[in-house]
C-alpha cells in the first residue's frame, strides 16, 4: 500500500433532490471533460433510476470535489454525472416516468420557474404525494476537498477500474494529461461535434453538447454523428468512445516513423495506461512526436482530411459505407482508417490537392473490396503501410500538386461546425450575422453593421482575461433572416443544427466586388477603425474568409488583451448575447475584475 502525501478532507452526507436542484439552478456543478464521459444514459436507464428513487431504494453515492472560484464554492462531479442528469432532467419535465411528469408546483424553485414561463408543465402530472417523496429523497454525497488536482484524476480512475463502468478507451483517456491525450480529445470531440471552448463545463450546459437520440429532447442526434452517419461505427460503439480509439490509432500512424502496429496494448501505452520499460518508451516517443508537431498542427491536418472527405461524400450524395461498398455496412473502421491515411498521404505528406472531385468519387466507388485489411486482432505495421500506399496510388490520378496557400479558399467545415456547437455553452463569446448588407434598405455596405461587429469583438475581449471568441458573418441564427436572404438574393442556406449558413458570395456580387476584394476592404476598415490597440491589430491579423462546402463565411476572431479594450473610448462587455457599455464610474470595477480573471 502506498502512502498518499496529498491530504484531502472528506465529507459524507446526504442532500435532498430539492437541494441538489437548487445548487444546479445556481450553476454550482462543474463537469471536467478531461475525465468525465459524455451523457450517455438512455431514456430507459434514466426511468429505471428515477423509479428507484420514487420507490425509496438506496442509490449509489455521488462523488464531488469542492473548489472555490472567486467568492463561490463549486463542485466538480467525479462520479455520478449520469445520475444527476437523470434527476434534473426528470424534475424539468424532459421525460416522463410511468407516462407521468413531475409536478412543477412541488418545489419552490420549479414553481417560480413555472410561474415565470421558464419551465412548462407537461401532462399528465405525477400525483403530488409521489413528487414530494422524490423531492425529499436523500441522495448520498461524498465531497472531497483536494489539495492536488492530480488526486481527482486518480480517484476517478480507481472508482471506474472495476466492473463495466467505463470502456477501455474511456479509462485510457480519463485523467490523461499528456500531449497525445490532449490531441485525441480535441480531434475526437471536433469530429463528433460536441467540443467545448474549455475543459470545464457547467452541468447545466452538458446536455446541449451531448450525444442523444430522438427519445431525448436535447443535444446532438447520434444518427447525425459523422461516425454513425457514414457507417464507420455503430451508435453503441460511439457511446463507448470507440471513435477516440480510431483517432488515436490514426494519429499514432501519422506522427510516428516508422508507423506502429495497430494494437490495443500500444494504445494503452500512448495514454500512459501501460506498465514496464517498453510501455514507458512508447509513451515518451508519442509525447515527443506530438510536442514536435504540436497539438494544433496535428488537429489541423486531421480536420483537413476529414473536411475533404465530407466534401466528396456530399458531392457523391452518399455515405462512406455506401460509396466504398455499394451498401451501408454495420461498421467499417479499418476500411475508414486506410482511406483516411491514403488521403492524408496525398493531401499532407505529398502536398497535393484534389484536381477532379468527380474522378475521385469514381475511384472511391466500390474500392472497399480491393482494400486489404485483417479481420480482428492486431494489424501489423508493414501491412498497414502497404494498404495505405496501394490505396493512395489508386486515388492519386484525381490529385494534382497543391497551389500556394490561399486563405480565401480554406475549408473550415469541421472547425466551423465546432464553433457553432461551442456557442451553445459560451454564448457571450460568440455572435452571428447574416451579412454586411441590410435586409430592409439599400443594398450597400452597412457601416453601422460593421461598427457593431467591431464593438462586439471589443465586448468579447472584455469578458475576462484569457477569453477567445468569434463573430461569424454569413450565418443567420434566425430562420426569418435566412428566408429574407432567399427572397432578396435567391440564396438557399445550408442548415447545420439551428444555424442557417447563407454565405457572403451574393453580397460581394451585389457590391460589384470579388470575394478577395471584399476581404481586403473589410480588413482595411478594421485597420482604420476605432478599436484600441493591440486588439485592433489582433483582429486585423486573424480575420479569415473560409469555405463551408459551397458557402464563404467571414471569421472575425477576438482575444482578451493584457488590459481591457475599448472602441473610440467606449468600454464594452458582452453579457450573454447582449452588448453593454460600461459607464465611466464602473471603469475601476472593470479593470479589477478583468485583472483577477473573473
Amino acid at each position: 500500500m502506498q502512502s498518499n502525501e496529498h491530504q484531502q478532507d472528506l465529507t459524507v452526507k446526504g442532500e435532498s433532490v430539492e437541494r441538489i436542484y437548487g445548487n444546479y439552478r445556481g450553476m454550482r456543478y462543474i463537469v471536467n471533460r478531461r475525465y468525465q464521459r459524455k451523457l450517455v444514459w438512455t431514456l430507459d436507464e434514466k426511468r429505471k433510476f428515477i423509479d428507484s428513487i420514487a420507490s425509496g431504494y438506496p442509490v449509489p453515492i455521488i462523488l464531488l470535489a469542492e473548489s472555490r472560484k472567486g467568492d463561490r464554492n463549486l463542485f466538480d462531479i467525479i462520479d455520478g454525472m449520469q445520475r444527476m442528469n437523470a434527476i434534473l432532467g426528470f424534475i424539468e419535465n424532459e421525460y416522463s416516468v410511468g407516462d407521468c411528469y413531475f409536478d412543477l408546483n412541488t418545489m419552490a424553485d420549479t414553481k417560480s420557474l413555472l410561474d415565470s414561463g421558464v419551465l412548462v408543465q407537461k401532462e399528465p402530472v405525477l400525483p403530488r404525494a409521489m413528487c414530494v417523496r422524490i423531492a425529499s429523497y436523500t441522495v448520498p454525497l461524498s465531497i472531497y476537498e483536494f489539495s492536488d488536482k492530480g488526486d481527482v484524476d486518480e480517484v476517478f480512475r480507481r472508482i471506474n477500474s472495476g466492473g463495466r463502468k467505463l470502456s477501455r478507451q474511456e479509462l485510457r483517456i480519463a485523467g490523461s494529461t499528456g500531449h497525445f491525450a490532449q490531441a485525441v480529445r480535441q480531434i475526437a470531440s471536433k469530429i463528433r461535434g460536441d467540443s467545448s471552448a474549455t475543459d470545464e463545463v457547467l452541468l447545466n450546459d452538458m446536455k446541449k453538447i451531448s450525444i442523444t437520440n430522438r427519445d431525448l429532447p436535447y443535444g446532438i442526434d447520434v444518427d447525425e454523428v459523422f461516425w454513425v452517419k457514414q457507417g464507420v461505427l455503430t451508435k453503441e460503439q460511439v457511446r463507448e468512445s470507440r471513435d477516440e480509439e480510431i483517432v488515436a490509432d490514426l494519429l499514432s500512424f501519422m506522427l510516428l516513423d516508422p508507423p506502429p502496429s495497430s494494437r490495443s496494448e500500444f494504445l494503452d501505452d500512448y495514454f500512459g495506461f501501460g506498465d514496464g520499460d517498453a510501455s514507458r518508451q512508447r509513451l515518451e516517443e508519442i509525447e515527443l512526436a506530438v510536442q514536435k508537431y504540436t497539438v494544433d498542427a496535428a488537429s489541423a491536418d486531421f480536420q483537413r482530411v476529414i473536411d475533404e472527405l465530407k466534401v466528396v461524400l456530399n458531392r457523391a450524395d452518399s455515405t462512406f459505407g455506401q460509396l466504398l461498398f455499394g451498401t451501408q455496412p454495420a461498421r467499417a473502421p479499418r476500411y475508414f482508417q486506410v482511406v483516411f491515411l491514403a488521403l492524408h498521404k496525398l493531401l499532407v505528406k505529398d502536398v497535393k490537392e484534389v484536381a477532379d472531385y468527380d474522378a475521385l468519387i469514381r475511384l472511391l466507388r466500390g474500392s472497399g473490396g480491393d482494400i486489404p485489411v485483417p479481420e480482428g486482432g492486431r494489424w501489423g505495421s508493414q501491412d498497414r503501410i502497404n494498404s495505405v500506399n496501394s490505396t493512395a496510388g489508386r486515388y492519386e490520378p484525381a490529385f494534382k500538386p497543391a497551389n500556394k496557400y490561399d486563405p480565401a479558399h480554406v475549408r473550415w467545415i469541421t472547425q466551423l461546425e465546432n464553433i457553432l456547437a461551442q456557442s451553445y455553452t459560451e454564448q457571450a463569446a460568440y455572435d452571428f450575422k447574416q451579412g454586411f448588407l441590410r435586409l430592409d434598405g439599400p443594398r450597400c455596405l452597412d457601416e453601422n453593421s460593421l461598427d457593431k461587429i467591431l464593438k462586439t469583438l471589443v465586448g468579447i475581449a472584455n469578458i475576462k482575461k484569457g477569453t477567445k471568441g468569434y463573430v461569424l458573418v454569413g450565418i443567420a441564427d434566425r430562420e426569418c433572416d435566412s428566408k429574407r436572404v432567399h427572397e432578396l438574393y435567391g440564396v438557399a442556406p445550408r442548415i447545420y443544427e439551428n444555424f442557417f449558413v447563407t454565405g457572403v458570395e451574393h453580397e460581394a456580387k451585389t457590391l460589384g466586388k470579388t470575394l478577395d476584394r471584399l476581404f481586403q476592404l473589410v480588413t482595411e476598415r478594421i485597420k482604420a477603425s476605432a478599436i484600441s490597440e493591440p486588439l485592433r491589430d489582433y483582429v486585423a491579423r486573424n480575420i479569415k474568409l473560409v469555405r463551408y462546402y459551397d458557402k464563404s463565411v467571414f471569421i472575425f476572431e477576438s482575444h482578451a488583451q493584457e488590459d481591457p479594450s475599448h472602441f473610440g473610448g467606449l468600454y464594452l462587455v458582452r453579457h450573454g448575447n447582449e452588448l453593454k457599455q460600461v459607464p465611466p464610474e464602473n471603469y475601476g470595477d472593470l479593470f479589477r475584475r478583468y485583472q483577477a480573471g473573473l
